[in-house]
């Protein structure tokens, strides 16, 4: 059985993007002493190399980062790690969640395929029964809401970062009927972020 673990950035009034579906504004009051540092890179790094499939969701965000890190593979100004991660998503195999991305959008993408978003639930839920390494979301908000909503998804890894939006669009959209037990937490002092593991669970049922 296949573990489907999700990770997150998230900021300290939780918030995952800002109103225009951005973070770059979100940034904007980054302390200087933080300026360059890469923990939460590595970190999904460290990820993504035990994973053995990766899921994206949604035209904007799947296509946008499919095409980012296309391009980071043959920068060299990019970071070693950067480029290391570039390498790892074009081998990874992808399963892209979307009723409006077409064969033809995915042809620059090797080792992806297409999902349409009311399968979702049943494919993922037979990617977990499969052998093999684990099933990871990085970002994907609106996709792992729901799989969280249907039971599916195993661990959430929360990386806050040192940054108050004050507005912008939450992490959750609603309380999905499951219990966090912590594994983990972590600090990394020279990014100013912090990361938190939870194992999900089912939540028990109201008493009666």
């Amino acid at each position: 059985m296949r573990t489907l673990t999700v990770c997150n950035f998230v900021t300290i009034d939780g918030r995952y993007e800002d109103d225009d579906h951005d973070i770059a504004s979100l940034f904007e009051h980054h302390h200087a002493a933080y300026a360059g540092t890469d923990t939460f890179d590595h970190y999904n790094a460290g990820l993504l190399r035990a994973a053995g499939t990766l899921l994206l969701s949604g035209r904007r965000s799947a296509l946008g980062n499919l095409g980012y890190w296309a391009g980071v593979r043959g920068d060299p100004s990019a970071t070693a790690i950067r480029r290391e991660f570039a390498e790892l998503i074009e081998r990874v195999e992808k399963v892209v969640v979307s009723d409006t991305i077409t064969e033809a959008d995915l042809a620059p993408y090797p080792n992806t395929r297409i999902v349409a978003v009311a399968d979702a639930r049943a494919e993922v839920a037979r990617l977990k029964t499969l052998d093999g390494p684990g099933i990871l979301i990085l970002l994907g908000r609106i996709l792992w809401n729901d799989l969280m909503h249907a039971g599916l998804v195993d661990e959430l890894h929360l990386v806050t970062f040192p940054l108050i939006a004050g507005g912008g669009v939450p992490l959750v959209d609603a309380r999905p009927p499951v219990a966090l037990k912590l594994l983990e937490s972590r600090a990394w002092p020279e990014s100013g972020q912090v990361l938190m593991r939870w194992r999900v669970d089912p939540a028990a049922p109201p008493l009666p």
